[in-house]
C-alpha cells in the first residue's frame, strides 16, 4: 500500500460505517473485454447449476492466465492472507475473500471468515463475477434493495450477504483482469472515497503478489531461451543440457560457430537462484560480445568486465571457455577454476582436465591466465559438466568416469542425456546440473 492510504484499523472501520458517498455497482460503463455472465463470490450452500455458456475467448485467455501464475493448486498463502486479513480487520466485515476466475469455476484463494466457502465453486450468480464485466470497482450497498442482485442464492439464503464491494485483480500486459479482491457482509452499509482507495490499494498489493509469481515464469523462459540451438559441425556432434535446481540456473553452456571454428563454454556461478541466474546472463552477454576472440583474450576481457559485478555480488564463476579448429580436431582452452572436463579417447583411454587457474571474479589482477591445448582424434569425445553432476554419485572427481561409463553404454548425446536426467530424478543433485558432450566422429 501506498504511504498515506492506510489508517488503522478502528479509524478505517468508523470511516467504513458512513454512507451515501459510494457509488452503487453497475454505475461504470461495462467493459467489453470481459465476460459479460460470468459473476463470481461466496457461494451459498444451495447453489444452482452452472450455464451452459460456450466458454468465451476473453474467459478462456483469463483461465489461461490464471493457470500460467501457478498459485491456484498450491493451496493458501500467507503472502494473499495477510492481504485479506488487513481487509477484513480494517473494513469491519464479515468476510473478505481473494477469488481467481477460470472459464467456469472460481477458486478461493484466500478467505477470511467465520464460515468456510469453496475452495472451488461455481462461476455463476456471484457478486465477484460481476467485478470481472465492470471497468472499476462494485459497490452494492444493499444487495436486498437492489434488483439486479435481490435474487441470488447468497442474498436470499445464507451467508444472507447485504454488502458486497469488490475490485478486480488484473494481470499481464494486456491487463487482464483474472479474480476480484471483495468485502461482504450482512449488514447493509456504503464506502466513501476513502475506504475505497483503500481496497483499491489492497487490489493493487495483490495484483503485485500475483504479477511476481508471472515475473519470475516470465524470467524462467527468458533464461531457458538463452540456452544454445543446435548446430552443425561436419565430422563431430554437440549437445548439453542444463537443469536448474530452482527457477533458474546458475550455470550456463554455450557454443557457436565463428568463421569455420566452433566456440564451447561451460560456466558455473556461484550459488543457485534468481541471482546466479542473472549474472550467468551477464557473462554470456560478454561472451556474445566476443564471438570470434581466441580463448585467452575472451576470459582476461572477462575478468575485467564481469569480476567487479561478481564481486559486488560477493560471488565468482569458474569457467571452461574452449575454441576448436574441427579440420584438425586441435581445442585450444582456457580453465578459469573449473577442472571438470572429462576426455575420453576412442582406444579406451581417459583423462580428467584438471585447473591452475582461480575462478572468474578471484583470479589475482594482472596475472595471465594459463592456456591448454588437446587434439580430439576421430572417436574421441569430451564430456565437459558442472560440480551439480559431480552429486549424481559421491561428490568426487571419480563421478566423472560413472558419467563416461554412461556414454560408453549410450554414445548417442539425446539417449546420454536424457539417462543423466533419469539419474538426477533418481539421486537430486541438490544443485544446478549442466553437461556437455563433444564428439568427434
Amino acid at each position: 500500500m501506498h504511504q498515506g492510504t492506510s489508517p488503522t484499523s478502528a479509524e478505517r472501520t468508523g470511516s467504513a460505517e458512513r454512507t451515501g458517498s459510494a457509488e452503487p455497482a453497475g454505475s461504470a460503463e461495462p467493459d467489453r473485454s470481459a465476460e459479460p455472465t460470468a459473476p463470481v463470490g461466496p457461494a451459498a450452500p444451495t447453489t444452482p447449476t452452472a450455464s451452459a455458456t460456450p466458454v468465451t475467448p476473453e474467459a478462456a485467455r483469463r483461465a489461461a492466465l490464471v493457470a500460467a501464475l501457478d498459485v491456484v493448486e498450491g493451496g493458501a498463502e500467507e503472502r494473499f492472507d495477510r492481504i485479506t486479513r488487513i481487509a477484513r480487520e480494517a473494513f469491519g466485515v464479515s468476510g473478505s475473500f481473494l477469488n481467481l476466475a477460470g472459464t467456469d469455476v472460481l477458486t478461493i484463494h484466500s478467505q477470511q471468515s467465520d464460515q468456510f466457502f469453496g475452495p472451488t465453486i461455481p462461476l455463476h450468480d456471484t457478486f465477484c463475477g460481476r467485478t470481472l464485466s465492470e471497468s472499476g470497482p462494485v459497490v452494492v450497498p444493499d444487495a436486498r434493495a437492489d434488483e439486479r442482485y435481490a435474487d441470488m442464492p447468497m442474498v436470499v439464503d445464507d451467508p444472507n450477504v447485504r454488502f458486497y464491494a469488490g475490485v478486480p485483480l488484473r494481470v499481464g500486459d494486456e491487463a487482464v483482469k483474472v479474480g476480484t479482491l471483495c468485502l461482504v457482509d450482512p449488514a447493509p452499509r456504503t464506502l466513501d472515497p476513502d475506504d475505497l482507495a483503500l481496497l483499491e490499494e489492497l487490489g493493487v498489493w495483490a495484483e503485485r503478489e500475483l504479477a511476481a509469481g508471472a515475473d519470475e515464469d516470465r524470467l524462467r523462459d527468458v533464461l531457458a531461451n538463452l540456452q544454445p540451438t543446435p548446430i552443425s559441425v561436419p565430422g563431430y556432434r554437440i549437445g548439453g543440457m542444463s537443469v536448474p535446481h530452482g527457477v533458474v540456473s546458475g550455470d550456463l553452456h554455450d557454443w557457436r560457430r565463428s568463421g569455420d571454428d566452433l566456440h564451447v563454454t561451460v560456466a558455473d556461478v556461484m550459488g543457485k537462484g534468481m541471482s546466479a541466474g542473472l549474472l550467468a546472463a551477464t557473462i554470456r552477454g560478454a561472451l556474445l560480445a566476443r564471438p570470434g576472440a581466441d580463448p585467452e583474450h575472451v576470459v582476461a576481457a572477462l575478468d575485467e568486465q564481469v569480476a567487479p559485478d561478481l564481486g559486488r555480488a560477493s560471488s565468482f564463476a569458474t569457467m571452461f571457455h574452449a575454441r576448436l579448429a574441427p579440420a584438425t580436431g586441435q581445442l585450444d582452452f582456457v580453465d578459469a577454476g573449473h577442472g571438470l572436463v572429462l576426455q575420453m579417447r576412442a582406444d579406451g583411454a581417459e583423462r580428467t582436465l584438471l585447473s591452475s587457474d582461480l575462478p572468474i571474479g578471484l583470479h589475482p589482477s594482472g596475472f595471465e591466465r594459463t592456456s591448454g591445448s588437446i587434439v580430439l582424434e576421430p572417436g574421441d569425445v569430451l564430456v565437459v559438466v558442472s560440480d551439480g553432476a559431480l552429486e549424481l554419485w559421491d561428490s568426487t572427481l571419480a563421478a566423472l568416469s560413472r558419467l563416461g561409463a554412461l556414454w560408453r553404454e549410450e554414445p548417442d548425446i539425446d539417449a546420454f542425456l536424457a539417462r543423466v536426467r533419469a539419474r538426477a530424478v533418481e539421486h537430486d543433485p541438490g544443485d544446478d546440473l549442466t553437461v556437455v558432450v563433444l564428439a568427434r566422429d
